[in-house]
């Protein structure tokens, strides 16, 4: 009777901590989708689309630095905490080899993107709006979300990401008022990625007990190479993606980026339950490998994604009209609108079966195939004189997710039947 007691209790436990660290996550995933728009509308006001399309673009290339600082370690390196929560000797050298990295990165990569903008005429020309935006960075160097979400402490991760970012993003509306304020957007935002960074670290440091030390180069490169997978396809994804804001930008025109740039961030609001149950659940299916129970969550995630592709769908004038002050043609967002529904399945097999089950290597592979379908729709866009059409890019963007989509099924499927 007691055993039973006491098994009853660990697994009341669990679940709280799951449904705690949902709802910590929930939290966290909606406020950064909404951070951004809730400036959005004001920022498009105050220094009107032209202007902010470069804002926008600056942002676009900290995101490639970004992903090169990050180098996949916060995909990968949680299921290392994951296993080694109660290690605190082995949890130091976890953290402080990816921070030592993370930071070396941070430096070499600073000089690459200053290349980029002096080859760029039009971004040459806001230099110093770069030069700024490239500290918003110092987020993914400083903050360590890979060891929260390995311990399962994600309230920290929410409280630190709401309270010091959501006070700079209101200086936003305090202190920019013209198109002379202009570099305080990315100022303001880099200041406040850096607080909520140090204060992370110092959680850990006190809070959590986690020393920092500098590991050997063996550690070190440990990590390094079991991110190197996620890393380069993060990479090809993340370039394949966000090439088309530059081709938007300089074969289009500034005012498609920013429509562009809305749907994106409307498929990026919609995949956020997914992005939840994944956060929260991955740490699980890391250490029990049910495909059984993955399986129901991945059938879950693409009910609720459908719903809400079909309520945005219906209110979607009213949501563009919110956003940007003037008439819009609305079909390139609905048709990029389809994109959840392929991501609601295709990411969950990425992280939580492909990473969480050890492989890697085909997260890599579809990302590899998908690239190859991406360059050759490219150039048949180019070569065929379609460049200039903003629905060429939103096409370009769903084949893309639609061959990932297809390869990773099959994949999966492959993988189910070999387990039965």
């Amino acid at each position: 009777m007691r055993l039973y007691i006491n098994k009853l209790k660990s697994l009341l436990i669990s679940k709280r901590d799951i449904v705690g660290n949902a709802l910590y996550v929930s939290i966290l995933q909606v406020f950064v989708v909404a951070a951004p728009l809730i400036t959005y509308p004001y920022l498009v006001r105050v220094l009107g689309t032209e202007l902010y399309g470069i804002v926008l673009s600056a942002q676009m290339l900290a995101s490639y630095a970004s992903l090169i600082i990050d180098f996949g370690s916060n995909s990968v390196c949680a299921k290392h905490v994951s296993i080694n929560r109660d290690n605190s000797g082995k949890l130091s050298e976890i953290l402080s080899s990816i921070l030592l990295t993370r930071t070396i990165l941070f430096v070499l990569i600073f000089f690459v993107y200053m290349l980029v903008v002096y080859l760029i005429p039009v971004y040459r020309e806001y230099i110093y709006l770069f030069i700024i935006t490239y500290f918003i960075t110092l987020n993914d160097v400083l903050f360590p979300q890979f060891f929260f979400q390995g311990i399962e402490k994600m309230k920290y991760v929410t409280i630190i990401n709401i309270g010091v970012k959501l006070f700079f993003i209101l200086l936003i509306f305090i202190l920019v008022k013209s198109v002379d304020d202009i570099l305080l957007i990315p100022l303001l935002y880099s200041v406040g990625y850096m607080l909520g960074g140090i204060s992370s670290l110092l959680i850990v440091r006190f809070k959590l007990g986690i020393g920092f030390k500098i590991p050997t180069y063996h550690q070190a490169i440990i990590y390094v190479k079991d991110s190197s997978a996620i890393f380069a396809t993060e990479l090809i994804c993340t370039v394949k993606d966000k090439l088309n804001y530059l081709f938007v930008g300089t074969l289009v025109n500034m005012n498609s980026v920013v429509l562009y740039d809305l749907a994106i961030k409307l498929n990026s609001f919609l995949t956020k339950p997914l992005n939840v149950i994944s956060i929260v659940l991955f740490p699980r299916f890391a250490k029990n490998r049910n495909l059984k129970k993955l399986k129901m969550v991945i059938v879950g995630s693409f009910i609720l994604t459908l719903f809400l592709v079909v309520l945005v769908n219906i209110f979607l004038p009213q949501i563009t009209k919110l956003f940007i002050n003037e008439t819009s043609d609305l079909l390139p967002i609905r048709l990029f609108l389809l994109a959840p529904l392929m991501l609601s399945i295709s990411s969950m097999l990425s992280t939580n079966l492909f990473i969480a089950f050890g492989y890697n290597k085909y997260v890599l592979y579809s990302i590899i195939i998908t690239t190859i379908v991406y360059i050759i729709s490219l150039c048949y866009i180019l070569l065929g004189g379609y460049q200039s059409n903003l629905y060429s890019f939103i096409i370009l963007a769903l084949v893309s997710y639609l061959t990932e989509f297809v390869y990773r099924l099959f994949v999966a499927c492959k993988i189910y039947s070999l387990s039965k």
